[in-house]
């Protein structure tokens, strides 16, 4: 096991020097879905800036009282400022625009860009950074949602595997309600991220490693090739949501 308190010693000062010395805002700004992600950057930016951290809360009609409910507990517990803003006459706004229906997954895409909208709308009214809440393995699986949740300014736990945020929300003292959930966006009701994926985040972070280290063997020999090449194509195909947008050169 990492060490956590280290860790948490690290990006607390990394959150605290970026405010205080290479940024010109004032205060640091987060969307919390009472999710484990959100979780774990709220402590830490509460420690960092217990007085200007400050948080969004925006669900639609499908999302899980049981989010709402643990995201306001954790805003009240760390003493953020926060404001609740639920975002589905937006939603409903733009298919009425479009004059169509949209998907799930359109929906779930679009719920993820207003809530960022928002983020960064307020943001400028209160002189904040937008601190980003995706974690290594979601960043490589590309698991998000382009200039959505997968936009920031500054983001604290985009090294920590999805096995290792559980393994850190522990040692920060997030409340087990928010650790023993099932991981999911809450993009529509039910949805569950290892579902989406079709895998655990267990043998998704294994497969995962062995990428970064360039030594699948063990994968293969433990999950079998199909799998490995599977999560290999799935990130190598998102590579694009990782990077700056490609300029043609001429």
């Amino acid at each position: 096991m990492k060490d956590y308190e280290s860790i948490k010693k690290i990006l607390v000062e990394f959150l605290k020097n970026y405010i205080t010395k290479k940024s010109k805002s004032k205060n640091l700004l987060i969307g919390v879905s009472g999710g484990i992600d959100s979780a774990v950057v709220a402590t830490l930016c509460a420690a960092a800036m217990p007085k200007n951290t400050h948080a969004l809360i925006m669900p639609t009609n499908a999302s899980s009282t049981k989010n709402i409910d643990d995201a306001l507990n954790l805003c009240k517990k760390l003493g953020l400022n926060f404001k609740i803003l639920n975002i589905q006459a937006i939603l409903d706004a733009f298919g009425d625009s479009i004059g169509e229906d949209i998907d799930k997954l359109r929906k779930g895409n679009l719920s993820a860009r207003v809530r960022m909208s928002l983020l960064y709308d307020y943001s400028a009214s209160i002189n904040a950074l937008v601190v980003g809440t995706s974690n290594k393995s979601e960043l490589m699986l590309g698991y998000g949602t382009i200039f959505g949740d997968l936009a920031c300014a500054i983001n604290p736990i985009g090294e920590l595997y999805k096995t290792e945020i559980f393994e850190f929300a522990k040692h920060l003292g997030v409340d087990e309600n928010i650790i023993n959930k099932a991981p999911s966006a809450d993009l529509w009701e039910g949805q569950s991220d290892e579902d989406d994926i079709g895998y655990t985040y267990e043998t998704i972070d294994e497969i995962l490693k062995g990428i970064a280290g360039g030594n699948l063997g063990a994968s293969v020999d433990k999950f079998g090739q199909d799998t490995v090449d599977e999560i290999v194509k799935r990130v190598e195909s998102n590579k694009f949501k990782r990077q700056m947008p490609l300029i043609a050169k001429i």
